[in-house]
């Protein structure tokens, strides 16, 4: 295996494309000062909103790939957990009270009911299943992919237990919430936005939201890049990709897929664009550009960062007294160059150390399946 597959830069390359898509779909509004800005807002950014779902296929298939050396142990299991926590949670821990400070200034955090918001952003519990489309109207805007992003890594871990029979258990288990509960429930749809809410439990409607197919589909994709299956060349990949997708594309409107997120909108092409990407990079067919990886090694940062650079950006805007069109367009270009030099600082000073120091301690201490390990005389393992 090649120095750049093992180290998967296209990973992290597709990561900071799906981070700078987020950021440009967010960035559409600056646009609406020109009837041709309005056209690109509204007809060809939404489509970039489709990072969220390269982000979710991105996490099914480290899952699979990462724990490949998973040895049945509940240190194992447990510092698996931790890994997966201080990735994400340190730096959202910071960026919470971030947010209601700029977003509801400093008299925001004396409001109990504000802060709880915020606090249930940190649990990963969705706000209000409800409200917002899938967005769950959650305080810290961006965090409801992150509720997300935890209860899979939740679903993994607890499948893990189930030591090689892991992956049945997983596939029992989506089958039950993807498939046969909705199916009871009436009216199934891989609509991420039409499935009939859970009114007893806001998490439950996690477990049967239809975008979970992203994960599932990239776990798929970790399969088939560890799998013995090959292609007889990069042509035949790139000839067999095109074939899917525009059989994809002709059979769009007769399947009802919509633009938006979900195995029903963009997850279903990303799928095959990704799982070929995949095979090219396991044959070493690709070459990954500098500065997507380091693109790639912001792009959490970015991803919580960059809503309130533009909201900071914006109140400057309407500070200044220049209206012309063009300098929404300009702005529109300025604020994602904004946004990712802050990033970069972020990641550097803030988040990188942060989760380093975090993960450390936590896999110092001594945890109750680590001390039954010792008793029983196993060593201690972990990923």
């Amino acid at each position: 295996m090649s120095t750049q597959t093992s180290r998967l830069d296209w990973i992290q390359a597709l990561r900071g494309i799906a981070a700078l898509m987020v950021v440009m779909v967010h960035s559409r509004g600056m646009l609406a000062g020109t009837a041709a800005g309005r056209i690109v807002a509204d007809h060809v950014l939404p489509s970039m909103a489709m990072g969220v779902d390269l982000f979710f296929i991105i996490s099914g298939f480290l899952m699979v790939w990462t724990t490949r050396d998973f040895d049945g142990s509940k240190t194992y299991i447990g510092n698996f957990l931790i890994k997966r926590f201080t990735r994400i949670w340190p730096l959202l821990a910071i960026m919470t009270p971030v947010a209601l400070v700029v977003e509801h200034g400093l008299g925001g955090l004396l409001d109990r009911r504000l802060v709880l918001s915020y606090l249930e952003g940190l649990a990963f519990i969705p706000h209000n299943p409800g409200a917002s489309a899938i967005y769950f109207q959650m305080a810290l805007g961006v965090a409801w992919t992150l509720c997300f992003e935890w209860y899979f890594y939740l679903v993994f871990a607890v499948s893990m237990f189930f030591g090689r029979w892991r992956y049945v258990a997983m596939a029992a288990w989506f089958t039950l919430t993807l498939v046969a509960i909705p199916l009871g429930r009436g009216n199934y749809t891989l609509s991420v936005v039409a499935q009939p809410l859970v009114t007893w439990s806001r998490y439950a409607n996690l477990a049967i939201n239809p975008i979970v197919w992203d994960f599932v589909s990239g776990m798929a994709a970790g399969w088939l890049y560890g799998s013995r299956i090959r292609m007889p060349s990069a042509r035949v990949i790139h000839a067999t990709t095109l074939v899917l997708l525009m059989l994809l594309l002709a059979l769009w409107k007769p399947l009802g897929m919509v633009n938006f997120f979900g195995p029903l909108g963009w997850g279903a092409p990303l799928t095959i664009v990704f799982a070929s990407i995949a095979l090219l990079a396991r044959a070493d067919a690709i070459k990954v550009p500098r500065w997507s990886l380091w693109m790639g090694s912001i792009s959490y940062a970015l991803y919580l960062v960059h809503v309130y650079v533009f909201e900071l950006l914006q109140r400057i805007d309407e500070a200044v007294p220049l209206r012309h069109p063009t300098f929404g367009i300009a702005l529109f270009l300025i604020r994602p160059v904004a946004a990712v030099l802050c990033a970069w600082v972020v990641f550097r000073y803030v988040e990188h150390p942060l989760s380093t120091w975090s993960r450390k301690r936590l896999l110092g201490l001594r945890w109750p399946w680590q001390m039954q390990a010792n008793e029983t005389g196993l060593a201690p393992h972990g990923p």
